[in-house]
């Protein structure tokens, strides 16, 4: 006889309860205004998990490396004032950028706060937490212990996977793949709700064979393209960078304009 175990660990709000929660969730913002409004939230928004798509040079990475630096926008200017972790699949995180990043963050900070006093930069380094993880066997243990890690560490309210796609790559077939996604993907939604974490992924693009020829699109298929809250593509053209919101929940598609800078993510002036 089957038995079913009733699970009670749940909490059943009304309506009005649930939109000041989703309200009072904050964001981490991206130091550009026009990707910011184009998201909906002001940024990206704590307990959603965001993917980046992309071909290379579209400025998947540089994105991920400034919002690891704007989660450490100190409370009293409306930030955060967090740690992030960076999970590294693919040899792309450079420290010297995110120093560049950092340090352009952290002056931007002194001097809105209009104070003399210097936020030490070795201090915020160690505010950012890295591993790589190359290969499918490293990515999956990792995975597996994520949620202890981040249980261990709740400063951590930014996670960082760059990319998703690339552990995948050789040795997995289509089938294993898409379970063993899948029940990460699961993971980390609960963990991005539950610990009110945003979680950032980047993904490259495919060419799909129709019987018209080919399309460039998301890589790993049509269902892995719905796990995510927050779908953005960046593309890279004569006029400069532009991100295109694919896919939210909070906010209808559009295009914003961006540029790469020194400093990191900024308007086009």
């Amino acid at each position: 006889m089957l038995k079913v175990i009733m699970n009670t660990n749940y909490k059943i709000f009304n309506a009005a309860e649930y939109w000041q929660r989703e309200t009072s969730l904050p964001s981490i913002p991206t130091f550009c205004q026009q990707v910011d409004k184009l998201l909906g939230s002001d940024g990206v928004q704590l307990g959603t998990i965001t993917e980046l798509l992309g071909l290379p040079g579209t400025g998947k990475t540089q994105m991920c490396l400034q919002l690891c630096a704007s989660i450490q926008i100190p409370k009293a200017l409306g930030g955060l004032e967090a740690e992030a972790l960076y999970i590294d699949t693919n040899t792309n995180f450079r420290i010297h950028r995110y120093q560049e990043i950092l340090k352009s963050c952290l002056l931007k900070c002194q001097k809105l706060l209009d104070t003399s006093e210097v936020i030490d930069e070795e201090e915020a380094l160690k505010r950012l937490h890295y591993v790589g993880a190359f290969g499918v066997v490293e990515f999956g243990a990792l995975m597996h212990m994520l949620p202890t890690y981040l249980r261990d560490r709740p400063k951590i309210r930014l996670v960082v996977i760059d990319s998703i796609a690339f552990p995948f790559k050789e040795g997995v077939s289509a089938r294993e793949r898409s379970g063993l996604l899948f029940r990460q993907m699961s993971e980390l939604q609960r963990c991005a709700v539950e610990r009110q974490i945003a979680v950032v992924l980047t993904n490259e693009m495919s060419t799909r064979l129709g019987l018209s020829g080919g399309s460039i699109v998301g890589s790993m298929g049509d269902a892995w393209s719905h796990r995510g809250t927050v779908r953005l593509l960046l593309s890279s053209t004569e006029r400069g960078r532009a991100a295109v919101l694919v896919k939210s929940n909070v906010a209808g598609a559009g295009v914003a304009s961006f540029q790469i800078t020194k400093e990191g993510i900024r308007d086009v002036e």
